[in-house]
């Protein structure tokens, strides 16, 4: 599966906050454990496309905001590739038109783990890779509150970094 106003810098701020955590030392955040708001039946908002990356996007935007909601109730998350192991990825809101640029991922990471991982019902966001080459490779978990990310948790995952020993790499 591949969603107020946020700028890229601002997310990076929050993003070098995180506090990685070896993997298995603690248990994932669950996305039954931040329900999210109720489902947008009705007719989608145009999205606004006055933000300079709306801009840029505009073409996929448009495409991706035809969409039915498949985050938080109302939100869709679109995204395309941008280079080798590269994604580009917004939320739009169906019910005001809102976009918001997510921040550029890097899968870096095994082929069976989805690069954003987020659910309807749900408004906790998973990214799993590296972020904007900010962050070792591993699953970053954020709450989103209709305007910003929230960092909740940082998983470390060595195993899924190209470059990692074969021996540290899953079967």
């Amino acid at each position: 599966m591949m969603h107020p106003k946020m700028t890229l810098s601002a997310l990076s701020l929050g993003l070098a906050s995180l506090l990685p955590i070896a993997a298995g030392a603690e248990e994932a955040p669950k996305f039954s454990d931040y329900p999210g708001a109720s489902i947008h039946h009705g007719r989608n908002a145009a999205p606004n496309l006055t933000s300079p990356d709306a801009r840029t996007y505009h073409t996929r935007i448009r495409e991706g905001a035809k969409e039915k909601p498949n985050f938080d109730g109302h939100y869709i998350v679109t995204a395309w590739g941008c280079g080798t192991n590269c994604l580009t990825s917004f939320i739009i809101d169906a019910s005001t038109g809102k976009v918001i640029m997510l921040p550029a991922m890097e899968a870096g990471m095994r082929q069976d783990a989805e690069v954003i991982d987020y659910r309807l019902d749900s408004r906790l966001i998973v990214f799993n890779g590296v972020i904007e080459e900010q962050q070792a490779v591993g699953s970053q978990y954020f709450e989103f509150d209709g305007s910003r990310l929230k960092p909740l948790k940082t998983i470390l995952r060595p195993e899924w970094d190209e470059g990692a020993p074969e021996s540290d790499k899953p079967q």
